[in-house]
């Protein structure tokens, strides 16, 4: 068994770089979705099953329907092309991960694997990205970084968003932070919890020069309910009563707040007043920029409910069929700026509730195994608490599906359902 594990992991490595970069070259990027086929035709014989069985079965399935729906519609097949490998891909590295990590070394493995790719997206990132001017005093610190050390294929012109960094930071930020409440610090962990700290201390730094509104508020409450969420499930009395009083009393505040302050007043503190300045997806798009994108993206679902406008395309066909007055005509904008409106956009109304359906049983399902084994406990809340952060970022940006950072999230998904095998927690079995 350990040689067919193998064997998928060297095949997802060898084909990964061409669905990652489809348009680089097209011909070899159809040749990787055949050798795809194949790797999977021969694990599934030599598991004697086409799938994992895992609690996410029968909503992936529903996904997966709907991701073949949004494919088949589109208009604009260059800009689908992308996301699709991107979610096949992604798709291939659930499976591999929940077959391999089903075993305690397997687990292992996987676990450090999530870390290097993490890591290694965030290093891409910070190398590629063109970070912006948004934060007076941080204007000078971030003047003297290097812009776009690296050009990437098919990034955009300007370079990786910093936005989008944010994301995939905020979603990874919790993990390494929860693996330092695992145990008390020994010899034997120590090493771990050294690298767990010093990742934390790295992760933030970035996120803070990203100057990303939204990625600082996932990444602040990706903190926070972590702490909560640990403590939720500590054996210890006060850090129980503790982690249930934290929501109520952010809760109370966060909406006292809002009430005085006004959510108009707040959402053009974070992102901006002016009516008329929209620039490109690694620029500034203010608050009522946001609002005009979310009510074009809401006629658009109105107009595709059962199908969407077709995988990726929501960025092109808005000026077309739903002209803007805060967008200059042609500008790209590069996705809904809501997570939710993005899939709904993508995959339809039965797409999103297939897309809420995963969020709901995940939720469920990494809070179990939590709950019965205490060995995979930070793992599977920093997982959740993860979740927790890129969605809310999701409110007001994106990482849209099939995007190049959300192969993260297909692996966590992938621990996750693993961790629920080992600690024999039941979902939708397919």
């Amino acid at each position: 068994m350990p040689l067919t594990f193998l064997l998928e992991w060297i095949g997802l490595l060898f084909i990964g770089p061409f669905l990652i970069f489809p348009t680089f070259h097209l011909q070899l990027t159809f040749v990787a979705l055949i050798i795809l086929i194949i790797i999977w035709g021969v694990t599934s014989l030599l598991y004697k099953q086409p799938w994992p069985s895992t609690p996410f079965n029968g909503i992936l399935l529903l996904f997966a329907i709907m991701l073949g729906v949004g494919i088949s519609v589109t208009t604009i097949p260059e800009l689908t092309l992308p996301k699709a490998t991107g979610l096949i891909l992604g798709l291939a590295i659930f499976r591999a991960v929940a077959w391999t990590a089903n075993y305690r070394e397997g687990q292992s493995a996987a676990i450090i694997g999530f870390y290097l790719l993490g890591l290694g997206i965030v290093a891409v990132g910070v190398a590629g990205v063109s970070w912006s001017m948004k934060v007076p005093v941080l204007q000078r610190l971030v003047g003297k970084i290097p812009q776009r050390m690296v050009y990437l294929p098919e990034a955009p012109e300007k370079g990786v968003s910093p936005n989008q960094l944010a994301g995939i930071i905020a979603f990874y930020l919790p993990f390494p932070l929860a693996s330092l409440f695992n145990r008390p610090a020994s010899r034997g962990n120590l090493p771990g919890k050294v690298v767990a700290f010093v990742t934390v201390i790295i992760l933030t730094a970035v996120l803070i020069l990203t100057q990303s509104r939204s990625g600082w508020l996932g990444g602040i409450v990706g903190v926070i309910v972590t702490f909560m969420f640990m403590g939720l499930l500590s054996e210890r009395r006060w850090l129980r009563i503790a982690g249930t009083m934290l929501p109520i009393i952010i809760a109370i505040g966060v909406t006292i707040f809002v009430l005085w302050v006004g959510p108009d007043r707040i959402g053009e503190a974070l992102y901006g007043a002016a009516e008329s300045f929209v620039e490109t997806p690694v620029g500034k798009i203010t608050y009522r920029g946001r609002l005009e994108i979310w009510s074009r993206a809401l006629y658009a679902i109105q107009d595709f409910p059962f199908t969407g406008c077709g995988l990726g395309t929501f960025r092109r066909i808005a000026h077309i069929l739903y002209p803007f007055f805060l967008v200059p005509p042609g500008q790209d904008f590069a996705h809904a700026h809501n997570i939710f409106l993005q899939v709904a956009l993508d995959l339809g109304i039965p797409g999103l509730v297939a897309y809420l359906a995963l969020l709901g049983l995940t939720i469920s399902v990494a809070w179990q195994v939590a709950s019965i084994k205490v060995e995979f406990r930070p793992f599977a809340l920093g997982l959740l608490a993860g979740l927790v952060a890129l969605h809310i970022y999701g409110l007001t940006d994106a990482l849209a599906l099939g995007s190049k950072p959300g192969l993260a999230f297909w692996m966590g998904l992938g621990l996750i359902a693993s961790m629920a095998n080992m600690s024999n927690v039941k979902g939708s079995y397919s």
